[in-house]
């Protein structure tokens, strides 16, 4: 094969993964501090029962800990190299209660979700504000970082997260 086609296709493939990672206009990629969320899902106290949404799941470390905490946890992300990166980790960990799909998270049914993780830019929150009033039952609990939900009323405020009641 012509050196100057293979080096072509490699970095065409590297622009591909590039792409790919940064993949998303409703929520870039910025990963939360663990010190910041994970006294929120501690203070959920989720049971094997329980089903958990982060939709932009970004690296996984979110599902990751509900699952640690004992959820089955899912992770909806637009990137598929994430996706793949998340289940090495899940994986790595053994942790079978964390699940990652690739996805569009407005096109994604939530009606059987007790707890669902949002952090993503006002845009995307108001439609999905609108979208998980209508779709959650009664008594899941919606938790968002940053931008919040305009006309949902939340139960507690922490920081920079808002905790709401369907």
């Amino acid at each position: 094969m012509d050196p100057l086609l293979l080096l072509s296709l490699i970095v065409l493939f590297f622009c591909f993964l590039g792409l790919s990672w940064f993949a998303g206009s409703d929520a870039p990629f910025v990963a939360s501090k663990e010190k910041l969320y994970l006294p929120i899902l501690k203070s959920l106290k989720m049971k094997k029962n329980k089903i958990f949404f982060e939709l932009g799941s970004g690296d996984g470390r979110i599902v990751i800990d509900a699952a640690r905490l004992g959820a089955q946890a899912f992770g909806v992300e637009q990137s598929w190299i994430r996706v793949w990166y998340s289940r090495y980790k899940a994986q790595k960990l053994n942790l079978p209660n964390a699940y990652f799909c690739h996805g569009n998270i407005f096109k994604r049914s939530y009606i059987h979700a007790d707890y669902i993780y949002i952090y993503m830019l006002q845009k995307a929150v108001d439609i999905l504000e609108q979208k998980l009033k209508k779709e959650l039952k009664k008594g899941s609990i919606v938790i968002t970082q940053t931008y919040h939900f305009k006309s949902w009323k939340p139960f507690k405020k922490s920081g920079n997260f808002y905790l709401y009641r369907a």
